[in-house]
């Protein structure tokens, strides 16, 4: 291998060196980025379930109120039928 192949050779593994160390820079920036977003997303997801327990614990509510009338009136009814 003469001089000039050599200094060539050396110079594009430089720029493929410097190609490499460019993208390992960026990768943690990326991961960050992703790691923020990822926690918000989480916080908004907390949020959510959060309300939606809340809304459950309504809907549960309801639920055994509607039991309640619909077992008070099953038992009018038959009280009725017994009368009659």
């Amino acid at each position: 291998m003469d001089m000039q192949s050599a200094i060539k050779e050396l110079q594009e593994t430089a720029i493929v060196m410097s190609g490499i160390q460019s993208r390992q820079a960026a990768v943690p920036k990326d991961h960050g980025e992703w790691l923020e977003q990822h926690e918000k997303a989480q916080q908004r997801h907390s949020e959510w379930l959060e309300q939606h327990e809340k809304t459950m614990q309504r809907v549960d509510l309801a639920l055994a109120e509607v039991a309640d009338k619909h077992n008070a009136l099953i038992h009018n009814v038959d009280d009725r039928r017994q009368n009659s």
